[in-house]
């Protein structure tokens, strides 16, 4: 007698399987990103590309920018982290906001593993993307499929902007005695220094400059921006995770 699978076995088999249809939902998707651009792709085409029925790509994916997204909440939750390992003063904040951008752009550039080897920026996928290091859209289709789409620009504003505002709310549950305002202040700052770094990366990326040379490039638009913005808030207490009366 063959022996039936329990239930345990089953939810994982249905959760391989899964996997596996939204994988080649996903792969489907950027083949047809990348050879015709996100605007003109519909997702009829990309059910017909990955050989399933339109309803089940809907199972999966609410919309083309779903997909094309995929990673965005990875790439968010790297924020609370950087934000709960700060330490207590204000410029611990500045450095660890400037560390979650660093470590976004290191694993857009050259994979989930930091490696510094260009081909590694090629098999990677861009900000916001999906696929890990191994996965098959590379970085720079990533960026210049991004930087082609009016559409996927809009998306990614959306985006930029709800990051900063969940760093704004991080940043109230750190300092709850904060005026609110200033710390919208600084998370509208600290998030036009970050994503004007990943432009550079996008920009540099889509025209084909080596990986390190784009690496270079973001990091000095990280040291400039963040620099500024140390400099503007040193002495101050507004970032501080405990009102300055409380520390005499």
């Amino acid at each position: 007698m063959t022996p039936t699978p329990g239930p345990a076995a089953s939810t994982t088999l249905r959760g391989r399987k899964r996997e596996r249809t939204r994988r080649a939902i996903f792969d489907a998707a950027y083949r047809l990103f990348a050879d015709e651009g996100f605007d003109a792709v519909t997702l009829t085409r990309i059910a017909a590309e990955a050989d399933v029925a339109p309803a089940t790509v809907f199972t999966h994916f609410a919309s083309k920018e779903e997909i094309f997204f995929r990673r965005r909440e990875e790439f968010r939750a790297g924020l609370p982290e950087a934000l709960a390992a700060a330490g207590p003063a204000g410029p611990d904040v500045v450095e660890a906001v400037r560390g979650f951008y660093d470590r976004a752009i290191r694993t857009v550039l050259h994979g989930d593993d930091g490696s510094c080897d260009d081909s590694s920026g090629d098999d990677s996928s861009g900000d916001e993307g999906a696929g890990g290091a191994a996965g098959p859209v590379n970085a720079r289709t990533f960026s210049r499929v991004l930087l082609d789409s009016p559409a996927l620009t809009r998306s990614y504003l959306q985006i930029a902007q709800e990051r900063q505002d969940v760093m704004a709310a991080l940043l109230a549950e750190r300092a709850p005695h904060a005026d609110r305002e200033e710390l919208r202040l600084f998370a509208a700052l600290a998030g036009t220094v970050g994503e004007n770094a990943f432009r550079v990366v996008h920009e540099g990326l889509a025209a084909g400059e080596p990986a390190e040379r784009v690496r270079a490039a973001a990091t000095a638009a990280l040291d400039r921006g963040f620099g500024r913005l140390a400099r503007a808030y040193e002495g101050s207490d507004v970032l501080d995770a405990e009102p300055s009366y409380a520390r005499h």
